[in-house]
């Protein structure tokens, strides 16, 4: 199998972890070897969120001995969208990309996503195998809230929580009010309604981990806060004049994108 060039592009990866010393140390291990082989210019930025165990000991020393690897320590715990939100304000690189430090995107998965960067505005990752790894109630859940999350974005993506790869200028200009679980829609859907292109790779997820449920009560609390700050941020730009600033400005960076299957193009 030919070996994949390293792109040109610097990236900054995010991986936040809570309490996963049985699983953080080969997940960054496993990711730390892709990336290198992939990408020329890139950071890891590990973050503890406030880890009870030896998480925070086990990224300090990874830091230590992998090259370009640092650790953020959250104390207390703020949550994992805050986690991303201080990554990508610590981020040096033009794109940005979280990881999850309990593997439920595995490092095997990562080649054709970095391979698409650069590509579009946005690389927006999917389970090909999501009803295979989740359990028929959160299964239907996520199918549930990827339809709403259309509905409020106008596009028609096949999935919203699949570690997005953005231009980390693009997210310097878009509010992150959402601490919890759902930031990444959020994010996702002011960028779209902005008009940033897109494209979407089909990888295989994994639930072979430490990780409690996505759904807990607190993190579908957090979801509905979303929909809720989502639907008065539409409301808000239906009403915005058309000559005044309505958040991100995708078509301002200048580039322009082919138009393929699974893309879009930004709005003129």
């Amino acid at each position: 199998m030919p070996t994949q060039e390293k792109i040109a592009h610097s990236v900054s990866f995010v991986v936040p972890a809570l309490n996963e010393e049985k699983v953080v140390e080969g997940v960054v291990r496993r990711i730390h070897a892709t990336v290198d082989g992939l990408v020329g210019t890139y950071e890891i930025a590990l973050i503890d969120d406030g880890s009870t165990d030896r998480t925070g000991q086990i990224m300090d020393a990874l830091a230590r001995e992998l090259r370009n690897v640092r650790v953020l320590h959250n104390t207390p715990n703020i949550g994992l969208g805050a986690s991303y939100q201080r990554g990508v304000g610590e981020s040096r690189y033009d794109y940005v990309m979280m990881l999850c430090g309990d593997g439920g995107l595995p490092a095997a998965s990562l080649p054709p996503i970095i391979g698409r960067i650069g590509t579009a505005d946005i690389v927006v990752p999917y389970m090909i195998n999501l009803r295979q790894i989740k359990t028929p109630l959160r299964y239907l859940i996520s199918r549930s809230y990827t339809h709403v999350l259309n509905l409020l974005s106008g596009q028609r993506l096949n999935y919203y929580n699949g570690l997005s790869v953005h231009r980390r200028a693009l997210l310097a200009q878009t509010k992150m009010a959402s601490s919890g679980f759902g930031f990444q829609g959020e994010i996702l859907v002011q960028l779209l309604r902005a008009g940033c292109s897109f494209v979407q790779v089909g990888v295989l997820g994994s639930e072979t981990t430490n990780k409690t449920s996505a759904f807990r009560a607190k993190n579908l609390a957090s979801v509905v806060r979303t929909l809720l700050r989502l639907v008065r941020f539409i409301l808000t730009e239906q009403k915005t004049p058309a000559h005044e600033p309505r958040g991100a400005r995708c078509t301002e960076a200048g580039t322009v994108y082919r138009h393929g299957h699974g893309e879009h193009q930004p709005k003129k």
